[in-house]
C-alpha cells in the first residue's frame, strides 16, 4: 500500500506547495479594519479641508462685509458685492434697462417702468440683501451662508409707486391700449352683398388697474408685465343683415364723379367702382333702423389718390365730399366734387404796398389783414412773410359749375359761358384808377333789383354782389346808374373805366345778365 504521507497513489514523490500571492501581493496584508481606519482618515482630511475652505469664506464674507453667495433680486445675482456695488448694479438692471410689456392679450407694447410711477428701491433693497448673513452669530451667519450658497436665496424688491405718475401713465396708455368695437357693417364679396358681425373692443379701466398696481408694485417690476384690467366694449350695432337690401342697392354699379376746380375751370372724371364703394360704406343705427352710410374714413384712402393727381396745394374737402357721395349713391347720379385750395404766403418785395399785393393774389387786402393781426397796413417791410388766405374764401356759395363770367379789366369786356359755351359778350367800364376793380375770382353772392349807394347817391339797377372791397361795402355788376335826379351816367364811356369799382353794363345787359346769373356763379376779374 502506498505511503500516503510521502508519495502519490502511483508511489511518486510528493512536493509541498507554497501559498500564492494575490495580484500586487498587498491584498493579504489588509484587514477590514485598516481599511475602515484609512477611509476614516481621508475624510477626516476632507472635511478639515472643506471647514478650513468654509471658514475662510466666511471670513472673507463677513470681514469684507459683502453680500452673501447665491443672494438674488430677481434674476439678478449680488453675491461677493458690496451693498453700495448691489445698489449700483440694481439700479442700472432694475431701473435703467429693465422695461414693461403692455399686452390686451392680442397687441403688444414695451415701456419704461418710469411711466407709471414704478422705481425699485435700489438702496434699500441693497440693504435687505446685505443683511442675508449678517448681524447675527458666528454659527447662525455660517449656517446662512451654507443654505444661500447651496440653496439660493430670492430677495423680494423694494418697489416705490408715485401714484400722481401711475394715474397720468395709465391714462396717456389708455389712449393706446383702449380698443374701439366695430360695429356690424356690409361687404362685397364675390359680387353679393354680405353682414359682416359687429368686433367687441376694450377700454382701460384706469382706476381698477391702478389699485391692482398699488397693491403688488414690485411683482409687477419683477415680472415685467403690467397688469391691466381691461372692460370690454359691446359695438352698438352687431348685427347688419337688415341693411343688406339697402347696401345692395347702393352697390348696384359704378358712380360717375366728376372732379371740378372754380378757380381753374379745370374738369377731370373718375369712376368709383361697386368693388370700391363696398369699403367706403358702414353701418349705423337712425331712429331704431340700420342706415348703410359712407364714412370718412372710408373715403380717405380714395381722395387721398385724387389729391395726388391735383397736386399741390389743393385738395378735396372730405366732409364736402361724403356728402356728395353719398347724395350720389342714393339717388344713383353722378357726383360732383369741388376741389379746395390751400392758404399761401408771401414775401414782401421792395416797393410792395398791401393793395399792390392785393392785386398780385387776387385777394382784397382786408381778407388779407384779417389773416395776418398785428400786421400794420402802412408799414409792411421787404422780406416780411405774410398770409394770404385760401381764394376758396372769395367763394362763399355752392359754385354753379355750368355758367361762369370772366371779366377783363385790360380789355374792357366782359364774357359769360354757359356749358362751356360763349353765352353773352359785353362791353364794360371797371372802376378808375382811385378806385379800381379788384382782380380776382369771386362770385355772384346777391342779386337787388335796385341798389343805392349813399356816398354817391347813385341808384344801381340789376346789381348783381361779387366782393366785399371792405366790409360791408359790396361792389358788382350793374347797369348804367342814374342820379336822384334822374340823370343817366356813363352811357358814353362803356368801355372805359369810369365806375369807383363796380363793374358797369349797359341797361339791356345787364338785366339780362341779372336774370341769367344765378347766385354761386364764378366770376373771374382778370387785370
Amino acid at each position: 500500500m502506498a505511503d500516503l504521507a510521502h508519495g502519490n497513489i502511483d508511489g511518486t514523490k510528493l512536493v509541498p506547495r507554497r501559498r500564492r500571492q494575490a495580484a500586487g501581493g498587498l491584498i493579504d496584508r489588509y484587514t477590514p479594519r485598516a481599511m475602515a481606519l484609512g477611509v476614516a482618515l481621508g475624510l477626516g482630511i476632507s472635511a478639515i479641508i472643506v471647514g478650513l475652505i468654509s471658514i475662510s469664506l466666511y471670513g472673507y464674507f463677513q470681514v469684507g462685509d459683502l453680500i452673501l453667495p447665491g443672494v438674488y433680486v430677481g434674476e439678478v445675482g449680488l453675491g461677493g458685492l458690496t451693498v453700495e456695488q448691489a445698489t449700483d448694479e440694481l439700479n442700472r438692471t432694475w431701473n435703467v434697462e429693465r422695461g414693461l410689456i403692455i399686452t390686451d392679450g392680442e397687441r403688444t407694447w414695451h415701456a419704461n417702468p418710469t411711466e407709471f410711477g414704478l422705481a425699485l428701491d435700489a438702496a434699500a433693497t441693497a440693504r435687505r440683501a446685505g443683511e442675508i448673513g449678517h448681524g447675527k452669530g458666528m454659527l447662525a451667519e455660517f449656517a446662512d451662508m451654507v443654505d444661500s450658497a447651496l440653496n439660493g436665496r430670492v430677495i423680494p424688491p423694494v418697489v416705490t409707486i408715485d401714484h400722481d405718475a401711475a394715474v397720468a401713465g395709465l391714462e396717456a396708455w389708455a389712449e393706446v391700449v383702449d380698443l374701439p368695437p366695430q360695429n356690424a357693417t356690409i361687404s362685397l364679396e364675390d359680387g353679393q352683398v354680405v353682414a359682416v358681425d359687429g368686433v367687441p373692443g376694450h377700454t382701460l379701466d384706469v382706476e381698477q388697474t391702478l389699485a391692482v398696481l398699488s397693491t403688488e408694485p414690485g411683482l409687477a417690476l419683477a415680472d415685467g408685465y403690467l397688469p391691466l384690467v381691461l372692460v370690454p366694449v359691446a359695438p352698438e350695432i352687431d348685427d347688419a343683415s337688415g341693411a343688406i337690401a339697402q347696401a345692395q342697392a347702393m352697390l348696384s354699379g359704378p358712380v360717375q364723379v366728376k372732379v371740378y376746380d372754380p378757380i381753374r375751370d379745370e374738369r377731370s372724371d373718375w369712376t368709383a367702382t361697386p368693388e370700391l364703394i363696398a369699403t367706403w360704406l358702414s353701418v349705423e343705427e337712425n331712429g331704431g333702423e340700420l342706415d348703410v352710410v359712407v364714412g370718412p374714413d372710408g373715403v380717405a384712402d380714395y381722395l387721398g389718390t385724387l389729391d395726388d393727381a391735383l397736386g399741390a396745394g389743393r385738395y378735396l374737402d372730405v366732409d364736402e365730399s361724403v356728402a356728395e357721395l353719398t347724395r350720389a349713391l342714393r339717388d344713383h347720379s353722378t357726383a360732383s366734387l369741388i376741389v379746395s385750395h390751400d392758404p399761401t404766403t408771401y414775401v414782401v418785395q421792395p416797393g410792395d404796398t398791401l393793395t399792390s399785393i392785393s392785386w398780385q393774389v387776387g385777394i382784397p387786402y382786408w381778407h388779407i389783414l384779417d389773416a395776418n393781426p398785428g400786421v400794420d397796413a402802412n408799414s409792411i417791410s421787404t422780406g416780411q412773410e405774410l398770409t394770404i388766405p385760401s381764394v376758396d374764401d372769395m367763394l362763399p356759395l355752392p359754385v354753379i359749375e355750368n355758367k361762369r363770367i370772366v371779366i377783363s379789366i385790360s380789355e374792357q369786356r366782359m364774357w359769360a359761358y354757359q356749358d362751356g359755351q360763349l353765352w353773352a359778350e359785353n362791353v364794360i367800364s371797371t372802376g378808375i384808377d382811385r378806385s379800381p376793380t379788384q382782380p380776382g375770382y369771386f362770385q355772384v353772392q346777391t342779386h337787388e333789383l335796385s341798389a343805392y349807394a349813399s356816398v354817391w347817391d347813385l341808384t344801381m339797377p340789376h346789381f348783381l354782389g361779387i366782393y366785399e372791397s371792405w366790409p360791408g361795402f359790396m361792389n358788382g355788376l350793374h347797369g348804367l346808374p342814374t342820379l336822384s335826379n334822374g340823370q343817366i351816367l356813363w352811357a358814353d364811356v362803356l368801355g372805359r373805366p369810369a365806375s369807383y369799382g363796380c363793374i358797369i353794363l349797359d341797361l339791356d345787359a345787364a338785366e339780362e345778365l341779372y336774370n341769367w346769373a344765378d347766385n354761386g356763379v364764378v366770376v373771374e376779374i382778370r387785370e
